[in-house]
C-alpha cells in the first residue's frame, strides 16, 4: 500500500479554496444521561485530490496564523449555518480561531445569517480554542458580549493547554469550558489529572460555566467524570465523527 505523503500548504489551501471540504459531526452528551445528545460539534474535513481526508496534523499548526486558517474557519461556518437552516431543531457547534473574529468575510457571513435567520443563533455554539483566545482576549470578550445578547453560546475549547490561562475564566463570559483531552484520557487512573479536572470544574462552576470533557474513551473515565460533576462529555466512547449523521440519513 502506498504511504500517504504529508499535504503541502499549497495543496491544503487549494482544496479549501475549491470547497473540497465537509463537516463530520460528533455528539456532545449529557454526562449524567449519556443517551441524551445536547448538540453536535461540526469538525471540518479537507479532502485531497484522491478524496482522502487530509489529517489535521498536516496543517493545523501552520494554518492557524495564515489566511488558510481564516478560509478553513469560513468553510466551517458556512457549512454549519447551512446545516442549521436545513434541519429545524438541530443544535451545532462550530470551531473558530480568535483571529477569524477580525476576518471580514467570516464576520460578515455570521452577521448576515443571523439577520436573515435569527432563530439560528439559539441553536449555535461557537468554540474558540484557548491558545488563540490568549492572543486576543479583549477582541474575544467584546465579540462574546455582543453575540450572547442574540442567543449565541460560546465554549472555551482545549482549556488547560496553556498554563497561564486561568484569568480567561474570570474575564471572559464563556458559557462552557472544554477540558483539554490531555487531562481527560485515562483520568480515572491518574490522580494528577483528577486534581486538574476537579480544580477547573470548581472554578468554572463559580463563574457560571458548564464543564465539558472531550476525548472520553473508556467507561471507567466516564464514571469518574460523572462523579466529579462534569456537565457534558464527548469522545470515541460515544461515537466517532461522521459525515453521515442520523438526520441526514433520515432525509435520504
Amino acid at each position: 500500500e502506498e504511504s500517504r505523503r504529508r499535504a503541502t500548504p499549497e495543496e491544503v489551501e487549494h482544496q479549501v479554496r475549491a470547497g473540497n471540504t465537509a463537516l463530520a459531526f460528533q455528539p456532545v452528551l449529557c454526562a449524567k444521561d449519556p443517551d441524551k445528545v445536547l448538540y453536535y460539534e461540526g469538525l471540518i474535513r479537507i479532502f485531497d485530490r484522491r478524496e482522502r481526508v487530509i489529517p489535521a496534523h498536516d496543517f493545523i499548526h501552520w494554518a492557524t496564523n495564515r489566511e488558510t486558517g481564516r478560509l478553513i474557519d469560513l468553510q466551517s461556518l458556512t457549512k454549519t449555518l447551512a446545516e442549521l437552516r436545513r434541519v429545524p431543531g438541530l443544535h451545532l457547534s462550530v470551531n473558530t480561531s480568535a483571529r477569524s473574529i477580525g476576518y471580514a468575510p467570516w464576520t460578515d457571513k455570521l452577521h448576515s445569517a443571523l439577520r436573515k435567520w435569527p432563530d439560528v443563533a439559539k441553536r449555535m455554539t461557537i468554540e474558540i480554542a484557548e491558545p488563540s483566545v490568549m492572543q486576543l482576549p479583549e477582541i474575544v470578550s467584546r465579540f462574546i458580549n455582543d453575540l450572547s445578547q442574540r442567543g449565541v453560546r460560546f465554549s472555551l475549547d482545549d482549556f488547560g493547554s496553556d498554563t497561564s490561562s486561568l484569568a480567561l475564566l474570570r474575564d471572559i463570559a464563556f458559557d462552557s469550558v472544554k477540558l483539554d483531552g490531555a487531562f481527560v484520557r485515562g483520568v480515572s487512573q491518574n490522580q494528577q489529572n483528577q486534581s486538574v479536572v476537579l480544580g477547573v470544574s470548581a472554578m468554572a462552576q463559580h463563574f457560571g460555566m458548564n464543564v465539558i470533557a472531550e476525548h472520553v474513551e473508556t467507561a471507567e473515565d466516564l464514571q469518574w467524570l460523572q462523579q466529579a460533576g462534569v456537565a457534558a462529555v464527548q469522545g470515541y466512547l460515544f461515537g466517532i465523527p461522521t459525515l453521515k449523521p442520523d438526520w441526514r440519513q433520515a432525509r435520504e
